[in-house]
């Protein structure tokens, strides 16, 4: 079948006009992620374990209200309490980017400014956090330059997938298909 396609379809390279019109449409989609340096106390604790869940959230509150009275005693803290190998560094994740931590932790941090903690626990699927945003690099404007091949590439892609597409239909629209008629198939149907 693909030796069939690959015979049968055609489809030219995207040259470099089509690629350039196609970035500056979409020049949102390139740009490099932005690089968060971020701490965090984990309290362990799944929602579905009641008893646990509560205890760590009554803890985790405490730790909370704490750090909002004295937001320097984060490093000690986290050491003190949290679940998550990060304790040792203060609580010290160093440089992260979209994709390394849950979705509910990346939605806080990019709700903080540098400096600034959660002011209410956040609930990933790994228990409660309390987070503090030490730092951020803005994402910047990828060159085209930089992302020219994989534009040619997906275009390329996808001309492909259309007009293989479209070669099936036009198989299909013209092939003749029929039934066979299986003798006796009356008699073994079940009511």
């Amino acid at each position: 079948m693909r030796a069939l396609i690959e015979k049968e379809v055609a489809t030219p390279d995207p040259d470099e006009a089509a690629c350039r019109r196609y970035f500056e449409q979409n020049r949102r989609r390139f740009r490099s992620q932005p690089i968060y340096a971020a701490s965090h106390i984990l309290f362990a604790a799944l929602r579905d374990q009641t008893d646990s869940f509560a205890r760590a959230q009554s803890l985790a509150n405490s730790v909370l209200a704490e750090l909002k009275r004295h937001p320097e005693r984060f490093g000690e803290l986290a050491r003190a309490h949290s679940a998550c190998p990060s304790a040792a560094q203060s609580g010290s994740l160093g440089q992260i980017t979209c994709g390394q931590t849950t979705i509910e932790f990346e939605r806080a941090l990019e709700r903080l400014v540098p400096g600034a903690m959660t002011d209410a626990l956040v609930e990933t699927r790994y228990g409660l956090h309390i987070i503090r945003l030490d730092g951020k690099i803005d994402g910047e404007a990828l060159p085209f330059e930089l992302v020219a091949e994989r534009i040619a590439a997906y275009l390329r892609e996808s001309v492909m997938h259309r007009a293989t597409a479209q070669y099936i239909a036009r198989l299909a629209s013209a092939a003749e298909i029929a039934g066979i008629e299986i003798a006796g198939a009356e008699a073994h149907r079940v009511s």
